[in-house]
C-alpha cells in the first residue's frame, strides 16, 4: 500500500511536467499554425488575384480590339468617302459637258481619267435615255444595251439628282468586274441618260489593304442593302453576295456606327466587327480575327499561370522551410543572446569611449569608458548635444562644429574637452557614419580618447626641435621656415625681405674669464634684448654659439639698413649685469636683402654671414651689406 501511494504522486508529477513542457512549446506551435494559415490564405488571395487579372486582361484586350476595329472602320470609311467624292466630282464635270456634244464629253473624260489613280477607273461612259451606250472612254464599241442595269433603272425612276453606286457587275464587253458610279443626265428637268464611271474593285480594294494588320482581318464595303462592294480578304469570291439581313447596319439605317462579334458567314472565323455609315449611305465594315489578335494575350495569360504555379510552389517551399526553421528558433535565440552578451561585455570593458550620435547632433548612447573620460554619466549624456563635451570657446575647431557641417564618411579631430569635475583635457574623436537603406546618414559612431598627455609630449618634442633651449628663440630650422614664408609674401606683393646676421664681439673672453654659465646668461640676455627690440611679424633666432639672425619685411636702402644696425648696436652696447658683474659687449652685423642677394632662406643667411665677416674685418661694433 505504501508503494502504491508513492507511485501515484510520481505519475502526477510526470503528468505535470509534460503539461508544463506543452505550455512552454505552445507559443512555437501557435506560430507554426499561424504561419500555415497565413500561407494558405496568401495562396488563396494570390490565385484569386491571378485569375482576376487574367479575366481583366482578356476583357481589356477585347475592348482594345473593339476600339481598334472602330478606328480602322472610320479611317477606311474616310478614305472610301474621299475617293467617292472625287468620283462624284468627275461625274459632274463630265455631265456638264454633255450639252456640248460627245467630243466635249470625250475631252472631259480623258481629263477625268488622267486625274484619278491609274488602274482604278476602267472606263468612263455615257448611256442615252433609251439605255444604249452612246460614249465610252475605251473608244468605239458595238451597240450595247445597258438599260437593264439596276443603277440605270434606279436613276431613271428617281426624280432627284443623286449618285448611284452599284454592286460589282461583270462587263458584257470587257469581261471584267466593275463597280458603276453613276449620276443622271437631265435635260429640261427630265431624265436624259446616265453618266457613269466603271471602277475596278480589285484596284479600289488595294487602297484598303494598307489598313490591315493580320492575315485574317477584313475590311468590307457594303451598300445600304448589305451587298458586298469591296472586301480585302478573298474579295472576288464575295462579288454579288449579300450580308445577313439581321445586322444592325441593315435593320437600323438611322444608326451611324456600331460593333458586334460574330463568325464569318463564309470562312467561319470569329471576328470583332465594327461598322460606320458613310455620308454616301455605304457601310464600311472592319473585322479583326479574334484568335490571332488575342494570341499574345493568351500567351501572356499562359505564362502568367505558369509563373503563378512556380511562385506558388516556391512560396509553399518557403513556408515549409520556415516551419522547419521555427523548430530551431529557440536555440538560435539563445545563441544570439550569448553573442549579444559578449558584445556588450566588449563595449563595457573597452578602453576607448564610445558615443552614438543622431543626425541632430545629440548623444543617444554611450559606454562606461565614455563616462570615465568625460565625467558625464551615460544617463545624463543621453539626449544632450555633443557641445556639452567641450568648452564654450571651442568654436569652429570643436567637435560639435565639425559634426554640424557636411564632411567625409570617416574623419578624426582633436577637441577641447571639459569635465563636470576636474581639469580640462584634450579629447580625440574618430567619427564614422551609419547610413540607412537610401544612403542617408542616420547616426555617427565616435570613439573618444583622452590625448592630453600625448599632445603635451608632442608639443614638447616640437618645441625642442624648433627652439633654442638656452634663449627660447627659434632655431635655424624654424627661422628658415619663417624666412621662406616672408619670401612667399614678398613675391606676391613685390616687396622686400631683410636678413640680419649678428655675431657678438669679444664673447670668448667672457667664457674664459667668468665661465660658461656666465656666458650662457649673457646669451640669454642678448636674446631677450633682441626679442624686445623686434616684435610683430619680425623674427629673431639663435643659430648657435654667439650668432643670431633677425628677419623682417623691410625696404632695402642704405638709410634703412643703417637705422636697423644702429638700433641693434645701441641695444647690445649697453652694459649687461650678470651675476652681480657689469659686462660690456658689442656685435658685428651683416645685412642681406631679397631680391638682390638671394631668393631663398639659405642664400640670404649665407650672404648676411659674409657681410658680417666684412664688418668684423673693418673693426668691431659695425655693420656691412
Amino acid at each position: 500500500m505504501e508503494q502504491h501511494h508513492n507511485a501515484a504522486p510520481e505519475r502526477t508529477e510526470r503528468h505535470g511536467l509534460t503539461l508544463r513542457e506543452t505550455l512552454q512549446d505552445r507559443p512555437l506551435l501557435l506560430i507554426r499554425l499561424t504561419v500555415a494559415a497565413l500561407g494558405i490564405l496568401t495562396l488563396a488571395l494570390a490565385w484569386n488575384d491571378v485569375l482576376s487579372d487574367l479575366e481583366n486582361r482578356e476583357v481589356a484586350a477585347r475592348e482594345r480590339l473593339r476600339t481598334q476595329a472602330r478606328i480602322r472602320a472610320r479611317a477606311a470609311g474616310e478614305t472610301i468617302q474621299a475617293t467617292l467624292e472625287r468620283f462624284d466630282f468627275a461625274l459632274m464635270v463630265t455631265r456638264a459637258a454633255v450639252p456640248e456634244g460627245l467630243p466635249a464629253v470625250a475631252t472631259q473624260g480623258r481629263m477625268v481619267i488622267g486625274s484619278l489613280p491609274p488602274e482604278l477607273v476602267l472606263q468612263q461612259f455615257l448611256i442615252d435615255a433609251d439605255g444604249y451606250l452612246s460614249y465610252s472612254s475605251l473608244g468605239p464599241a458595238p451597240r450595247n444595251y445597258l438599260g437593264d442595269r439596276d443603277y440605270f433603272r434606279a436613276l431613271a425612276s428617281d426624280t432627284g439628282d443623286r449618285m448611284q453606286i452599284s454592286p460589282p457587275v461583270l462587263g458584257r464587253l470587257t469581261g471584267k468586274w466593275s463597280i458603276q458610279i453613276a449620276r443622271p443626265v437631265k435635260r429640261n428637268g427630265h431624265f436624259d441618260g446616265v453618266v457613269s464611271l466603271a471602277v475596278s474593285p480589285e484596284a479600289w480594294t488595294r487602297q484598303l489593304a494598307r489598313f490591315e494588320t493580320a492575315p485574317l482581318d477584313t475590311l468590307t464595303l457594303l451598300d445600304r442593302n448589305g451587298h458586298v462592294l469591296l472586301r480585302t480578304l478573298q474579295g472576288h469570291e464575295h462579288y454579288g453576295k449579300q450580308a445577313p439581313q439581321q445586322r444592325d447596319y441593315i435593320l437600323h439605317p438611322e444608326r451611324p456606327e456600331g460593333d458586334y462579334v460574330a463568325h464569318g458567314a463564309v470562312d467561319g472565323v470569329l471576328r470583332q466587327y465594327a461598322w460606320t455609315r458613310l455620308p454616301s449611305g455605304l457601310v464600311m465594315l472592319s473585322g479583326i480575327a479574334l484568335e490571332q489578335a488575342l494570341a499574345p494575350v493568351h500567351e501572356i495569360n499562359q505564362w502568367t499561370l505558369i509563373r503563378a504555379g512556380i511562385s506558388s510552389a516556391l512560396f509553399t517551399l518557403v513556408v515549409i522551410t520556415l516551419l522547419v526553421a521555427l523548430q530551431r528558433y529557440e536555440r538560435l535565440v539563445r545563441q544570439l543572446g550569448v553573442r549579444e552578451e559578449h558584445y556588450r561585455g566588449v563595449l563595457t570593458h573597452m578602453g576607448e569611449g564610445l558615443m552614438v550620435i543622431d543626425d541632430k547632433g545629440r548623444i543617444v548612447d554611450s559606454n562606461p569608458a565614455f563616462s570615465v573620460i568625460t565625467g558625464i554619466p551615460a544617463s545624463e549624456a543621453r539626449g544632450q548635444p555633443v557641445s556639452v563635451l567641450e568648452s564654450a570657446d571651442a568654436g569652429e575647431a570643436g567637435l560639435a562644429a565639425r559634426l554640424a557641417s557636411p564632411g567625409p564618411e570617416h574623419w578624426e579631430t582633436d577637441f577641447p574637452g571639459v569635465r563636470s569635475e576636474g581639469p580640462r583635457y584634450i579629447g580625440h574623436a574618430v567619427v564614422s557614419c551609419v547610413h540607412d537603406a537610401h544612403g542617408h546618414v542616420t547616426h555617427r559612431i565616435a570613439l573618444l580618447t583622452d590625448v592630453t598627455e600625448q599632445r603635451r609630449r608632442d608639443n614638447e618634442i616640437w618645441h625642442q626641435a624648433n627652439f633654442d633651449l638656452l634663449t627660447g628663440l627659434p632655431n635655424r630650422a624654424l627661422m628658415s621656415d619663417r624666412i621662406e614664408s616672408l619670401l612667399r609674401q614678398a613675391r606676391r606683393n613685390q616687396g622686400c625681405v631683410t636678413v640680419m646676421f649678428i655675431d657678438l664681439d669679444n664673447f670668448k673672453p667672457v667664457n674664459d674669464l667668468y665661465g660658461h654659465d656666465t656666458g650662457d646668461l649673457v646669451l640669454g640676455q642678448v636674446g631677450q634684448r633682441l626679442a624686445n627690440l623686434f616684435r610683430g611679424d619680425d623674427s629673431v633666432a639663435r643659430l648657435g654659439g654667439d650668432e643670431f639672425i633677425v628677419a623682417m619685411a623691410a625696404d632695402a636702402s642704405p638709410e634703412a639698413d643703417a637705422a636697423l644696425a644702429r638700433k641693434v648696436l645701441d641695444s647690445l652696447s649697453r652694459p649687461l649685469t650678470v651675476a652681480g658683474r657689469e659686462l660690456h659687449i658689442s656685435c658685428s652685423i651683416g645685412i642681406a636683402h631679397f631680391p638682390g642677394d638671394g631668393d631663398n632662406a639659405d642664400d640670404l643667411i649665407n650672404r648676411a654671414d659674409q657681410a658680417m665677416y666684412k664688418a668684423k674685418g673693418r673693426g668691431r661694433a659695425g655693420w656691412s651689406t
